[in-house]
């Protein structure tokens, strides 16, 4: 019913994998991440909603997973939720990364940003690969919605249905 847009790959290299990060420090591998997430939403409109904005973070070959710090990336990330915002995107609170990098992807500073800058749509996803991870944490993440926007979105053709938390 919807598009998610995700960034995996930066300069022909998967970020979950070593290659990615050899060479970087871990401000240097998230800053690179960070500038093609923004060429992505820059350049793309075939989407509804970015998912896992800091995804980077809970990567296998993370030297110290963790939640992306919004205030080392503060311009950058602006830079991508106003995009994001002015083409009436959603964002996509991911719980995947609770147990993997100690927090949602990304985590909750960021959409109170999203909303100071416009955002309006939020989802929720778990990012499962298998069964036993379907809707983890999905509880925590709107209840963390719920103070911030007060509801969360699903879709149905492509279009935002807002329920009430």
């Amino acid at each position: 019913d919807f598009v998610l847009g995700s960034v995996h790959f930066v300069d022909d290299l998967d970020v979950y994998y070593a290659d990615y990060w050899q060479d970087k420090t871990v401000f240097q591998a998230e800053r690179r991440y960070l500038e093609a997430t923004l060429a992505c939403v820059e350049l793309h409109d075939d989407f509804d909603v970015l998912a896992h904005l800091t995804y980077i973070g809970k990567t296998t070959a993370h030297p110290a997973p963790r939640a992306v710090p919004f205030e080392e990336h503060r311009e950058l990330i602006d830079e991508i939720l106003r995009v994001v915002a002015r083409k009436g995107k959603g964002l996509e609170m991911n719980t995947s990364g609770v147990d993997r990098c100690g927090g949602f992807l990304p985590t909750a500073d960021y959409f109170r940003r999203f909303k100071e800058l416009g955002g309006e749509i939020v989802t929720v996803g778990s990012d499962a690969h298998t069964a036993d991870r379907v809707g983890q944490y999905t509880g925590r993440a709107c209840a963390m919605l719920k103070d911030i926007f007060g509801y969360v979105c699903t879709f149905e053709d492509r279009k935002p249905i807002f329920h009430k938390l």
